[in-house]
């Protein structure tokens, strides 16, 4: 489906590319278009949603320029908090009077510390940084005699993984715990030792089979309403990663003007929508889908939830300043 959607797109772009151009470049020959580019060569940098750029442009004939660069998102981060609970539904911890009540959670918490020594929280912090770097090649069209208004189209170019998100260093504990829980539950569940010989009181193992596994309700799967519990990998963390396409068509607009009076240093503007694929996809450690995958996705994760699902393109929103080199 997003390959076809990829092949409609580059038709769209080039069509736009051709349409855009004056019909009087049409009466150039090879030569004379030839003759009439690469004449000037411009360095840049740039600031907008896409990150901080620098990029390379150079005319080719009168009515079109190719712009090629490169664009990083400077690191940054954003946190996200899940709550643990036992069990696939999440108690509140009080009463209809605002007193505080012990939940299935607060009593396993309990016991766990009590057998190993390691508290657990209730909730788990993450931590989520963006990777959005891409190559761009763009061609710029200007339809008009002033030379500063024109029309874009072209491409951007990177990793498809373009997020990533895992949990804070100091949630490492609480997570080893809920692993630890959790390995206990399936043990008895499976009537097994705990440890060698050693074995839980009856009311325990009662309980923890009554009460079921420890873990993260993110949200309820799409196809059937089942909860997802989300629970530690191997190595006792909790990740996510974002993913739209590699290759991402861009169409946008723009206005240039003089900074200076040579006309060497310039000033750009451009506004305009990259095609990535539809909505990003979030996936955990586990290869759950979150995004499209879930429901009901609530709190502070599920905000950013319905900010992805939204966004279907990317809007772009850059500034510029070149200098001409020759």
């Amino acid at each position: 489906m997003r390959k076809e959607m990829r092949k409609k797109l580059l038709k769209t772009l080039l069509l736009t590319t051709m349409a855009a151009v004056p019909l009087q470049a049409s009466n150039y020959t090879f030569k004379e278009l030839m003759d009439n580019s690469f004449r000037h060569l411009d360095l840049a940098v740039n600031v907008g949603t896409t990150g901080i750029g620098f990029e390379a442009s150079t005319p080719i004939g009168d009515y079109l320029k190719l712009r090629a660069g490169f664009d990083f998102m400077p690191r940054f981060t954003y946190d996200m908090q899940f709550t643990v609970q036992v069990g696939d539904s999440l108690e509140s911890k009080y009463d209809k009077n605002g007193n505080r009540v012990e939940t299935k959670f607060d009593r396993m918490s309990g016991y766990l510390e009590e057998l190993t020594g390691t508290k657990v929280d209730d909730t788990v912090d993450m931590v989520g940084e963006p990777r959005f770097n891409n190559f761009k090649l763009i061609f710029d069209v200007f339809p008009f005699k002033d030379k500063r208004w024109y029309f874009s189209a072209g491409f951007y170019w990177g990793r498809s993984q373009i997020g990533y998100a895992y949990n804070k260093t100091e949630d490492m504990s609480t997570l080893m715990a809920v692993s630890i829980y959790n390995n206990i539950y399936r043990k008895v569940v499976d009537g097994d030792a705990i440890f060698m010989d050693f074995e839980l009181p009856p009311d325990v193992n009662k309980k923890i089979k009554k009460y079921g596994e420890m873990g993260m309700h993110v949200g309820n799967h799409v196809e059937d309403g089942t909860p997802y519990i989300m629970k530690p990998d191997e190595n006792n963390m909790v990740k996510a990663y974002m993913y739209v396409n590699a290759f991402k068509p861009y169409l946008g607009a723009g206005y240039s003007g003089r900074i200076s009076k040579d006309g060497r240093l310039m000033f750009s503007a451009n506004l305009g929508v990259l095609f990535w694929g539809g909505s990003p996809e979030v996936y955990t450690h586990d290869g759950t889908e979150i995004v499209n995958g879930l429901t009901d996705v609530k709190g502070q994760v599920g905000r950013y939830t319905d900010l992805i699902r939204g966004l279907k393109v990317f809007p772009v929103l850059n500034a510029s300043i070149s200098y001409r080199i020759f």
